[in-house]
């Protein structure tokens, strides 16, 4: 009786070190510090890597970033203001607060020399694909990430825990595939094991590298391949709830200053996490000049992206300048469906709108030395 307790207790201890020993391997190894096989976040890391000193502002933020934000146009509008300004977008699909910081940390590591802008579209009710073991999801999920997406996740509007659990879960295994070392595999693994197609999971999955690297960073939603029948689902689909939530926020605002017109509940952790950012990108120092970070809310109803957070985080002075852009009533044209591909992004027409008001603003912060500002609220 003894003996089969005794081969356990020693399997046991096995199977334990063996965890632990993986762990730490991998926080040794060069896939704790590189960015690999994650598709355009590879491709754009490599690329930023190589010029990393050719910037003077870089757009960080998830899809509504990617999608939404031009930065040639950008650049260009900046010059007819009279300033000299190269951008980058490092978009992030799908990406929120935790992944964005993550790769925060790793930009600021690479200390670009001329580097003075961050430009920052933080969503904090983003938590991970549910489902979703893709290299991705495995890679940006260390334990302090994980536990901040934890914190995020429990402190959300998400009242229903049938919901909460399936987030909680995913970035756990997330976390243990990272852990692990399966991440290194887990593309190779799906497609090429288990013959399955990642592509089909996500309609606007492939872009030209060429023209993303061309673009900047930027890649309009017109340009994929199954962008057509992305709209048409919407169209069918999504269409009368898109219209239905934008009236309710119209009438909602029409009686509201936007940066009270949102609910305020469950975002102190999600608000701090903002206030670290700030401090982050403000604290660097490069060439003894401090960099700034200007954050922004794109045009984006509530019921797709609940800006709470940020709007704490600047009302309690975590952050100095807002720009936001989710007010239906004032940036109307953002909002009609010939601008939008669905119900969160911007085509490339409203790209193109989205871009150069972004670049009016902050012509006009510059304009005004970098005063505390918000604008684009009324």
């Amino acid at each position: 009786m003894l003996r089969p307790l005794v081969m356990f207790g020693y399997s046991l201890i096995f199977i334990i070190t063996i965890i632990f020993s993986s762990g730490l391997l991998n926080v040794i190894l060069p896939y704790y510090k590189t960015i690999q096989n994650l598709g355009e976040i590879s491709v754009k890391w490599q690329y930023l890597t190589e010029h990393k000193d050719d910037y003077d502002a870089i757009f960080l933020g998830p899809s509504t970033t990617y999608f939404g934000v031009i930065p040639k146009l950008f650049d260009k509008y900046m010059t007819t203001e009279g300033k000299s300004v190269k951008s980058f977008n490092f978009g992030i699909a799908g990406a929120n607060v935790s992944e964005l910081d993550f790769y925060l940390q790793k930009i600021l590591a690479l200390e670009p020399a001329n580097l003075k802008w961050i430009f920052l579209d933080c969503s904090v009710d983003l938590f991970t694909n549910i489902g979703s073991t893709s290299a991705q999801e495995i890679y940006w999920h260390t334990p302090r990430k994980t536990l901040e997406n934890f914190q995020l996740i429990l402190e959300s509007s998400i009242d229903n825990w049938k919901v909460k659990v399936p987030y909680i879960y995913a970035n756990f295994q997330s976390f243990i595939y990272r852990w692990l070392g399966i991440g290194q595999l887990s593309t190779l693994w799906q497609e090429a094991i288990l013959n399955l197609d990642l592509s089909n999971s996500d309609p606007l999955a492939k872009v030209s590298e060429d023209r993303l690297i061309q673009e900047s960073g930027y890649y309009a939603i017109d340009w994929q391949e199954k962008a057509e029948k992305w709209k048409t689902i919407f169209r069918a689909n999504g269409l009368d709830t898109y219209q239905k939530n934008l009236k309710n926020e119209q009438t909602k605002l029409a009686n509201l200053n936007s940066e009270n017109a949102f609910n305020e509940r469950s975002t102190i952790y999600g608000a701090k996490m903002i206030k670290n950012i700030a401090s982050r990108i403000e604290q660097q120092q490069i060439n003894n000049k401090k960099m700034e970070a200007i954050f922004f809310i794109p045009p984006i109803l509530e019921a797709d992206s609940n800006p709470s957070a940020i709007y704490r985080a600047y009302k309690s002075g975590y952050i100095d300048t807002l720009f936001s852009f989710n007010n239906p009533n004032y940036f109307t044209n953002l909002y009609e469906l010939n601008r939008r591909i669905d119900s969160a992004h911007l085509n490339n027409q409203g790209a193109e709108e989205f871009t150069v008001l972004l670049a009016s603003q902050f012509s006009q912060y510059l304009n005004n030395s970098g005063e505390k500002l918000i604008s684009g609220k009324l």
